[in-house]
């Protein structure tokens, strides 16, 4: 797998509080998602491999909870270049 320096590498994290899923009354169910932003020319299998570490980095820290399920997905999305604009103030 390709490398990213550390310092290109951004993350935040937010827990809400209200969320629904299905017909779960309950809230028996939950979720993580992980949502991945990168420019594009990376090949399909490199985003496999990272959408892969990224699950199992989040699976490696949850804990089960009895009578509850939690789903853990990710998404890599290409962000478009024409678009994007930096600054370092």
């Amino acid at each position: 797998m390709d490398t990213l320096p550390t310092e290109a590498i951004k993350a935040r994290a937010t827990v809400q509080e209200r969320f629904h899923i299905g017909t779960d009354t309950e809230g028996r169910k939950g979720f993580v998602t992980v949502l991945i932003r990168t420019r594009p020319g990376r090949d399909d299998a490199v985003l496999l491999q990272i959408s892969e570490a990224a699950r199992d980095a989040v699976t490696a820290q949850v804990r089960p909870v009895a009578g509850k399920t939690l789903s853990v997905s990710v998404e890599i999305q290409m962000m478009d270049p024409g678009a994007v604009v930096q600054a370092k103030v």
